[in-house]
């Protein structure tokens, strides 16, 4: 039994993380979500750990633990606050486990593919791209294909990657060297719509290096905008355009119109 059958997925990639033959890619379907393909056939075994991994081919959900206790926090630091989306905390959890040891595996944009994906960051100044949420579908193989047997790590992820994750880590016994961290999360867009939308955008502004979903230079209760730029040469974003969804902002609107709440 293999992955083969497995279409419309979550496109978590841990599939291909745990294939011992690296025969699996995560590829773009025909409506732009991401999704396995094995690509060498005859060297598959048939050894059924793709399927093992698979939240998607599950119905149940791999929690953690049975008692759950709940907490509301942000970060004290203002600038953190202002560079998230929400409150920070992600960020800060990031960062003391780094300052303890472990490698943080986060998602940052990757403007040269024009995606979201994930990475590995082993310091502070390494993880600081991942701050702020990104509205478009994780690819998550950079970040997953750096996990091991012997180091900490920290992964976030949407809820759907973070429970392959765990199947991940308990098929291997080294749930010990993770932390987990996900989130509320209202599904994604087809990337074909991302790229639509970027093609557009690139038209008025040239190549956007930079991207930002919920900058607060708008302010905090209208920052459900659309910030794209370049990074300077001393590294700071320079966003030569920005779209609120208040003001009709297309990427917003059409979130808001399949279906996926932006409030």
């Amino acid at each position: 039994m293999n992955i083969s059958k497995i279409h419309n997925c979550y496109g978590c990639g841990v599939c291909a993380t745990i294939c011992p033959h690296h025969i699996i890619s995560i590829e773009l379907n025909k409506e732009g979500f991401y999704e396995p393909q094995i690509t060498e056939k005859e060297r598959c075994t048939d050894c059924d750990l793709c399927l093992s991994v698979c939240s998607y081919s599950d119905d149940k959900v791999a929690d953690a633990h049975d008692d759950v206790d709940y907490y509301a926090a942000w970060s004290n630091d203002s600038e953190v606050r202002r560079k998230c989306s929400s409150g920070g905390l992600g960020f800060e959890i990031g960062r003391h486990l780094i300052q303890q040891g472990y490698k943080a595996c986060g998602v940052r944009y990757n403007s040269t593919a024009n995606r979201a994906e994930h990475y590995m960051a082993e310091t502070v100044e390494e993880y600081l791209p991942s701050m702020g949420s990104k509205y478009i579908q994780s690819y998550t193989l950079p970040g997953f294909e750096k996990l091991n047997r012997k180091d900490n790590f920290l992964v976030t992820g949407t809820p759907c990657q973070i429970d392959s994750l765990r199947r991940y880590i308990r098929k291997l016994r080294i749930e010990d060297h993770f932390v987990l961290m996900d989130f509320f999360c209202h599904g994604v867009p087809s990337m074909f719509l991302w790229n639509q939308y970027l093609r557009e955008v690139e038209k008025q502004i040239g190549k956007a290096s930079c991207v930002s979903w919920r900058n607060k230079q708008t302010g905090w209760h209208d920052s459900w905008n659309m910030c794209l730029g370049e990074i300077s040469e001393n590294g700071e974003e320079c966003f030569r355009y920005t779209s609120r969804w208040s003001k009709g902002d297309l990427f917003y609107q059409f979130l808001r119109r399949s279906g996926l709440p932006v409030r």
